[in-house]
């Protein structure tokens, strides 16, 4: 009886490490999709201009402020009335690159 509650503990625990490692190698070769400058899209849209292209934001919370170098992680979903749009899961400052208002 002692030994299959050991036998079970242990596959616990292996599966619970295993699992937390697939977690940390996913969160650790999470690269952004695009790194840019944030700007305004007449008449109402964010936008990011990355490598001459131009991306629409949805989706992006807190709101990405204008002007700001930014690393967007996220999807391209395709074509939207301002321009090509990636729906953002999350975004981050980029202090590095250098953006005029």
């Amino acid at each position: 009886m002692v030994a299959r509650h050991w036998l079970a503990l242990t596959i616990a625990l292996y599966g619970a490490l295993a699992a937390t490692a697939a977690e940390a190698k996913t969160r650790a070769s999470a690269q952004p999709v695009y790194r840019g400058c944030s700007h305004f899209i007449a008449p109402l849209c964010m936008g990011l201009t990355s490598r001459g292209k131009t991306y629409v934001l949805v989706g992006a919370l807190p709101l990405v402020p204008p002007g700001q170098g930014v690393d967007v992680f996220g999807t391209v979903t395709g074509p939207s009335p301002c321009g090509t749009q990636i729906q953002v899961t999350s975004w981050r400052q980029n202090s590095r690159l250098r953006c005029t208002p």
